[in-house]
């Protein structure tokens, strides 16, 4: 069976990455990172020339993505199966394009609509054969525009089974030489870390004044250089896959707090219980937009699903409040 993963996000790369990685019976293709690329997948594209977020931010990635469509479109009738990994900004508009050259299409991590643009679920409802839901509201809410055809699937979040650090807390200690660890989360896209890196540099640099604190940065190889040299000086190191299998949950196991760029890592350190803050800065215009359109009251996924605000959030604030509540 050939199988076609378009996958946008780092985290999503992580769920089909376990999901498959003992997986045998299948050929897959698709929008890849090193990871997925490790077990087997063949990549047409890498997901971080695709993971940006915002409107101003996606602009210049318009004729790079117009031609991955064309791309994709001429592999998908040598294709069993197309899987979509959230990324709605990519994937409707690759959905509309796919039925009729595909035999089925799954929409695993349905895109979060109901947070905006709810008007995405009758696209989802017209053209999907199945979709996967992680949380279990949403299957209510996709119900409402299900059309006898659409098969929703809840299977619990994957980060329940995944979420476990790697090392011991002696082992971690020996890693990074101290006990006195402070988690820097600046993203998994490019645009993220280019936006944050110094933004909580500031941060840390303050709170490293006042007491002998070592911050620890997981990320991915590719952005390793970049952040070393921007932490230049301070007292960081730089953990990626190469160091430890779980660089990200390490962190946030031992971590005496953590500073999240708001996305996935945040239900990550919720789930192996590492206090933190969440932030996020955009460029004001998407920032304004997002205002008008998002129906939700917060950014942190901890806080949508308890319904309440347990976790900080500092968005498109200056660095010296996030600063104030660390």
């Amino acid at each position: 069976m050939r199988v076609f993963f378009s996958v946008g996000e780092r985290s999503a790369s992580n769920y089909v990455y376990h999901i498959f990685k003992e997986v045998k019976e299948i050929e897959a293709w698709g929008i890849t990172d090193e990871r997925l690329e490790s077990i087997g997948f063949r990549s047409i594209a890498k997901i971080e020339d695709l993971s940006v977020v915002g409107i101003a931010e996606a602009l210049p990635k318009v004729p790079f993505v117009l031609r991955l469509y064309k791309k994709i479109e001429k592999l998908l009738p040598y294709m069993d199966v197309l899987v979509l990994c959230d990324a709605p900004a990519f994937n409707l508009p690759l959905l509309k394009r796919a039925r009729g050259k595909v035999k089925k299409i799954i929409y695993f991590i349905s895109p979060q609509v109901w947070a905006w643009k709810e008007s995405r679920a009758k696209i989802i409802a017209q053209y999907v054969d199945h979709l996967i839901v992680l949380l279990p509201f949403e299957v209510e809410f996709y119900r409402r525009y299900a059309n006898g055809r659409l098969k929703i699937h809840y299977v619990g979040h994957p980060l329940v089974d995944i979420v476990k650090p790697s090392q011991s807390r002696e082992n971690f200690e020996k890693l990074v030489g101290t006990k006195e660890v402070i988690g820097l989360f600046p993203g998994s896209r490019w645009s993220e870390i280019k936006r944050h890196t110094h933004y909580i540099k500031q941060v840390f640099a303050e709170l490293s004044k006042k007491r002998e604190l070592y911050g620890v940065i997981p990320t991915f190889e590719s952005f390793k250089d970049y952040i070393q040299e921007a932490f230049n000086g301070l007292p960081v190191r730089v953990l990626t896959h190469r160091d430890t299998p779980t660089p990200a949950y390490d962190v946030m196991s031992y971590s005496l707090i953590s500073l999240i760029a708001s996305g996935t890592a945040e239900l990550e350190a919720s789930l192996l219980m590492n206090p933190h803050l969440v932030f996020y800065r955009v460029n004001p215009l998407t920032y304004l937009l997002g205002k008008m359109l998002v129906k939700v009251k917060w950014v942190s996924l901890t806080n949508l699903i308890l319904k309440r605000q347990t976790v900080p959030e500092i968005v498109q604030k200056d660095w010296k409040i996030l600063y104030k509540y660390a």
